[in-house]
């Protein structure tokens, strides 16, 4: 890369990689190459790297993982404007707008995807999870890794690039500290991956019905906020008989994908 200043390098460099994301080059849920890889492939030191890969994380479209490098989380930056905006409102209304989005995301997915987003959502559930009922998103960063790649993979197979910015806005909002102490994942491992793997049978077959059903099950298990009592606040209050019929369903849907 031909650059004559400090300045024009670190332009560059920011350029490139947000060009590499913004194109799929570095496809959503995807780790970017490391940092000596860059250094060495753009001509400039790994400072200067390591400057736009913040930059890019600032605005929701990398994310540096302790211990296991540097992902893609949005093809699109989050905007100042929604994080902003997504300030005035509580923890359950921000839980109640992620879910709307996933279930949209969960549809478009199954109406959008390719074979290439088909491959890749399996490659994320070929490892399965390994977490007990936790903090959201865990202390484990493979655990971590794992659960959020699987979803933004969902969006990036949806093919909305708004529908994937606005994930981005919410997803940084219930990682702010007074948001995440507050979180957990109402599901244990074997649940999760379940329905981890109903949400791409369905989008594997093109089924949007099934895989708007699949991930509103998966939405019931996910995220939800404990109180200081540790009591579970689901993210839907719904009657007995209600709960009986979504218990079956499931129940029903489960035994599909496992036999």
């Amino acid at each position: 890369m031909a650059t004559t200043s400090g300045t024009e390098r670190a332009r560059n460099t920011l350029a490139y990689l947000r060009r590499q994301i913004t194109t799929g080059e570095w496809a959503v849920g995807s780790r970017i190459p490391i940092e000596p890889a860059l250094s060495e492939m753009l001509g400039v030191g790994r400072s200067t790297i390591r400057e736009a890969v913040r930059s890019l994380a600032s605005i929701g479209m990398l994310e540096t993982l302790p211990g296991r490098g540097t992902f893609v989380r949005s093809s699109a930056p989050t905007s100042a404007v929604l994080s902003e905006f997504l300030t005035a409102y509580t923890l359950e209304e921000l839980l109640s707008y992620r879910r709307a989005l996933e279930m949209e995301a969960a549809q478009q997915a199954a109406l959008h995807r390719t074979d290439d987003d088909v491959a890749a959502l399996e490659a994320a559930i070929a490892t399965p999870l390994q977490i007990a009922h936790c903090p959201a998103h865990g202390d484990d960063d493979a655990t971590r890794e794992l659960a959020s790649r699987f979803h933004y993979l969902l969006f990036d197979a949806a093919k909305n690039r708004l529908l994937a910015s606005l994930y981005a806005g919410i997803t940084e909002k219930l990682n702010v500290p007074e948001n995440r102490e507050r979180l957990v994942h109402a599901g244990d491992a074997a649940t999760m991956q379940l329905e981890h793997e109903r949400i791409v049978d369905a989008v594997r077959r093109s089924d949007f019905i099934d895989a708007v059903h699949a991930m509103a099950d998966h939405m019931d298990n996910d995220l939800v906020i404990i109180t200081p009592d540790e009591e579970i606040i689901p993210p839907l209050r719904r009657s007995a008989l209600a709960q009986e019929r979504i218990d079956a369903a499931r129940a029903e849907a489960s035994e599909r994908v496992s036999g």
